[in-house]
């Protein structure tokens, strides 16, 4: 069986195999241009990778030698719907060597994914086959959060990069909140450890190498509570926070949305859009502007009691995507709330991009048609499942990403553009958000979606070489044993700590009692599953490709952090119920869960920076003295 994804839209399995030895070399055809070069060179690191074959790079097609040819022809050109499809490519393969040859340069790098997928699975012996093949989807995105926890280092967002554009994925948003060095405004970034500009120009540049659009994401209305807790910049919050009140990662998910009537905030807008677009070559500006839950409830009351908070709204982001045109940019924004007024889309400009949002495992249809019959261009937003668990939860993603890609088939949508957050600290390993991201880029490219077994077994061969096929079924069995999620654990000891998630704590537990009665067999249950689930995976790593084994090493550490969650929200909730703790050694509980952040820790400075990683430790440390002390 061959494995290829996104799986090709047609594909001829042939009789016979090609050899590659060290007489063969990869060929780039005179039609090609210098970029060419970059791909060669990842066939024949791909090669050596996989096989220990290393074959020399040419040009010279004279004395063509046996091998891979890469080549570039107009006859190689792919029309769908009258319209030439510019990332198409073909690609065959026959005893006598390789031919991979597109219309254009993003077809080219796209047909070389394919060849090095067949590589990393049968090393220099391939089979035969030819492959017509483009993406259904012009655009197949992937947008982290790297603003509320967690800013990678740049040897992990290149690594990404790398991965992401094995599956085809074409665009990439970091998205930021303060995590950028902006000039005057080190009040807001002095305890992070924030991206720079030579950070953006040196990945934007990495990206576009990879056939990757790195496009600029800005939060410019919701969603600014470091920028908006600050004495210089406090003043431009529609809600004003008291001086002194304590961080709190729920308070932090609610509020702080700007001021509209205020052009003090505007004019602080448009200097972060001015400093930060000058950094990207593309032609895209995301402004975000969701979840502004504050709009007109304070400040901007009584201009919202004279035309309505949603009339605020669309004249806010009609100003902001002006503001991006002028500067040649096409603004892109969130469409959640514009959905409840969806014909307020044609009040801002003719080609702004909506990006329609929903994350349940059954996402609502009605809004993304309402928008689409109003003529909104529209990318449609699924999510990895990753924020606010300690384990991404994968059967949900599958769910989620199939739906919304059927959505965005349906309707025309211009792309998918995958989500993970970082709620509540990014305490989630961005590990496992490569499932959820090969899912996107798989159901974008080809609306013929796989079943979630066929493609989970796919995605354990060729991007964990598990040769069982079985590594990403057992952990999607291991995510769905949470008693209590990250999210919600922080909220239940911030309420502990500040009782600020709830005003009565009688009225919060509430929401827990019905959930987890008889919880600590529940408890007991699914934290045996999980043990369970940690040996299977451990088993299969003796099977699993030797340079991908360090993937698997912070899954099984985060399915541990759940079975310590798990525990712990047992303990806490019999104080609440006042009940006798089954747990006996509380100070063994405690210092289990020390023990387990100091390899978290560890982990977590592998591939990202300090950024805000002392927030979920004094956290952990705080949970640890109150265990103690029960």
């Amino acid at each position: 069986m061959i494995r290829i994804l996104p799986r090709p839209q047609h594909i001829e399995e042939r009789e016979g195999r090609l050899l590659l030895d060290y007489h063969c070399r990869i060929t780039m055809d005179s039609s090609c241009p210098s970029e060419v070069f970059f791909y060669a060179s990842q066939l024949a690191e791909q090669l050596k990778k996989s096989s220990g074959i290393e074959l020399l790079i040419d040009r010279r097609t004279s004395g063509a030698h046996k091998g891979i040819v890469l080549c570039m022809s107009e006859e190689a050109g792919i029309t769908r719907e009258n319209k030439k499809e510019k990332e198409a490519y073909r690609l065959e393969i026959t005893p006598e060597g390789v031919t991979v040859c597109a219309a254009e340069k993003e077809g080219l790098f796209n047909s070389v994914q394919t060849l090095r997928q067949l590589i990393i699975q049968y090393g220099s012996s391939l089979p035969c086959l030819y492959i017509e093949d483009y993406p259904e989807l012009s655009v197949r995105g992937w947008f982290m959060d790297v603003t509320r926890g967690r800013i990678p280092k740049m040897t992990y967002l290149k690594e990404l990069a790398d991965r992401c554009s094995l599956y085809k994925i074409n665009q990439l948003h970091l998205y930021i909140e303060h995590t950028f060095l902006f000039d005057g405004l080190s009040e807001v970034w002095r305890d992070d450890t924030p991206l720079t500009a030579q950070d953006i120009l040196e990945f934007d540049a990495y990206c576009a190498e990879r056939n990757i659009e790195l496009v600029p994401s800005v939060a410019t209305f919701g969603h600014l509570y470091k920028v908006l807790r600050t004495k210089t910049f406090h003043e431009l919050s529609e809600v004003e926070e008291a001086e002194g009140t304590a961080f709190s990662f729920y308070e932090r998910m609610c509020h702080h949305t700007l001021n509209s009537t205020d052009d003090r905030a505007y004019e602080l807008v448009c200097r972060l859009i001015d400093e930060y677009s000058p950094l990207f070559r593309s032609n895209l500006f995301n402004i975000n502007c969701d979840e502004t839950f504050d709009l007109g409830r304070g400040r901007g009351k009584e201009r919202a009691d004279e035309i309505g908070s949603h009339v605020m709204y669309v004249q806010w982001v009609n100003r902001v995507c002006e503001h991006v045109k002028a500067l040649g940019k096409r603004p892109m924004f969130w469409g959640d709330i514009i959905a409840a007024h969806p014909e307020a889309i044609k009040e801002l400009p003719e080609d702004v991009i909506c990006m329609t949002w929903d994350y349940s495992p059954t996402p609502r249809e009605i809004n993304v048609k309402k928008l689409w019959e109003n003529g909104a261009h529209q990318y449609l937003c699924p999510g990895v499942q990753g924020w606010n668990q300690a384990i991404h939860l994968l059967d949900n993603a599958y769910e989620n990403i199939k739906q919304m890609t059927i959505f965005a088939h349906k309707y025309d949508g211009e792309g998918l553009l995958n989500t993970d957050w970082g709620d509540f600290g990014h305490f989630q390993h961005p590990e496992l958000s490569m499932v959820g991201i090969i899912y996107g880029a798989a159901f974008s490219w080809n609306s013929d979606i796989m079943e979630k077994s066929a493609i989970n077994a796919d995605i354990s061969i060729i991007e964990y070489g598990d040769c069982s096929a079985s590594l990403v079924e057992v952990i999607s069995h291991m995510s769905n044993q949470a008693v209590v999620n990250w999210g919600e654990f922080v909220r239940i000891l911030e309420n502990c700590r500040y009782q600020v998630a709830e005003r009565e704590v009688t009225a919060f537990w509430e929401k827990y009692d019905e959930q987890t009665e008889n919880s600590q067999k529940q408890i007991e249950f699914c934290n045996e599953a999980i043990r369970n689930d940690m040996a299977k995976v451990s088993a299969l790593l003796v099977g699993i490709e030797e340079g991908k084994r360090k993937y698997i090493a912070p899954i099984l550490h985060m399915a541990e952090g759940q079975i310590l969650i798990n525990t712990m929200f047992g303990v806490i909730k019999n104080v609440h119920d006042g009940q006798q703790n089954p747990c006996t050694d509380k100070r063994a509980l405690a210092e289990a869960f020390e023990i387990w952040y100091y390899e978290y820790r560890r982990q977590w400075h592998k591939i990202s920076r300090e950024s805000e990683l002392y927030r979920i430790g004094e956290l952990i440390f705080w949970l640890a003295d109150y265990i103690r002390e029960l």
